[in-house]
């Protein structure tokens, strides 16, 4: 006769049973001690830093070309920081935008920091962000550039402080952090978009922190010019469309010569007409450049997003080899409950601290997704690979 209910469970049931709880505990004491670790960096670790008495002079690089509609909500927020030194900020603007020209020249006449360069509305054999940095950086007075994006805008006044007292000697590398503007977007998938998003930046943020930084964000980049030169620029990657904040911090960023900067004052938001279509963009230029760098935090995020797929696999084959025993699928429910609280609040400190809105009891269902996602833009991305080349042979 069939068992109905019994707790008399076969060695196999029992080992399935305690596989699940053991990976899910590790990947639960994994994501928990990662939200822990980002804020204590913002909470102490920040705080102990010996920081410039005197900031550097910074020139700002402003990459306004396709982005001049949002340039003149943005541009004032940039002029308006309060900085105890000279800083300057270099817009680069397509050569044909007349308007954006005009706008920026009557700006200028409160602003003589203010300058203004064209890039060609079009290259063939370039990329188009590399070449507006690159005319910035020339274009540049002083030792210190920060790069950004007409797009972006600071949290307050004091988002250039915030990163240029991190600049002492042996700092040549600043590490900002940019999201997008969570509360506009409510289109279907919004849930996805800031897990991926926060997932995204935990991990860069983290290795930063563990003193092995391999990417920024060109939204929030500051480093020195000199270091530029030395390094013949964007060279390792100027065949590639993309890289300029990944592939180009993982030739340049060791433990020594950089700094991740977190505050809250320091990091900008970034504001896109389409999120949906701009996040798989995004997520598709990350895919690609990540080949061209260092492979250890995408190994490890591998391996615990197995672990994270592992419990269910084992409770759903503990409950298949017991498919008449109702205390079977009771231990499996019991055990689902156990964890999904605590897996909500190991994943919620890290939105916490990035700024980012909570998922709540979503994150861990979102966690089990996120790999597939990332095989399906895999798969895309890898169709288009000639679309990531300035020339593909």
């Amino acid at each position: 006769m069939p068992v109905f209910f019994s707790f008399n469970l076969s060695i196999s049931t029992i080992a399935l049973l305690a596989v699940a709880v053991a990976t899910a505990l590790t990947y639960i004491v994994w994501q928990a001690t990662r939200s822990a670790r980002l804020r204590r960096f913002i909470s102490q670790d920040q705080a102990q830093r010996h920081y410039a008495v005197t900031p550097p002079p910074i020139s700002v690089i402003v990459d306004a070309c396709g982005e001049t509609d949002q340039l003149a909500r943005f541009l004032p927020l940039v002029l308006s920081q309060e900085y105890d030194a000279e800083f300057e900020v270099i817009v680069i603007v397509n050569s044909a935008a007349e308007a954006t020209s005009d706008m920026l020249s009557e700006m200028k006449a409160e602003h003589p920091n203010l300058h203004f360069t064209f890039a060609p509305y079009s290259t063939r054999t370039l990329s188009r962000k590399k070449l507006a940095i690159m005319i910035g950086i020339k274009a540049a007075q002083y030792d210190i550039v920060l790069t950004t994006n007409a797009t972006c805008r600071p949290a307050g006044n004091q988002w250039l402080a915030t990163i240029g007292r991190n600049f002492v000697d042996g700092t040549d590398i600043v590490l900002g952090y940019s999201h997008y503007e969570y509360d506009l977007d409510h289109r279907a998938g919004r849930r996805m978009r800031i897990f991926d998003s926060v997932a995204t930046a935990t991990q860069w943020t983290l290795s930063a922190i563990r003193n092995k930084p391999y990417r920024g964000t060109s939204d929030n980049l500051a480093y020195r010019k000199q270091l530029f030169f030395d390094n013949n620029g964007f060279a390792e990657s100027m065949n590639l469309i993309w890289g300029e904040d990944d592939v180009f911090i993982s030739q340049i960023a060791n433990a020594y010569n950089t700094r991740l900067e977190l505050a809250p004052e320091s990091q900008l938001s970034v504001h896109y007409e389409n999120l949906p279509r701009t996040h798989r963009l995004l997520k598709m230029r990350r895919d690609f450049t990540s080949r061209f760098i260092r492979r250890a935090p995408f190994r490890t995020q591998a391996l615990m997003s197995l672990l994270w797929w592992l419990a269910p696999i084992c409770l759903l084959a503990a409950i298949a080899l017991n498919p008449t025993n109702l205390a079977v699928t009771a231990i499996a429910a019991a055990v689902i409950l156990f964890i999904w609280p605590l897996a909500s609040w190991a994943f919620n400190g890290a939105f916490t601290t990035l700024q980012a809105p909570r998922l709540w009891f979503t994150a861990p269902l979102l966690a089990l997704w996120r790999p597939l996602l990332n095989i399906v833009y895999h798969l895309r991305e890898s169709r288009q690979t000639k679309s990531h080349y300035t020339s593909y042979l």
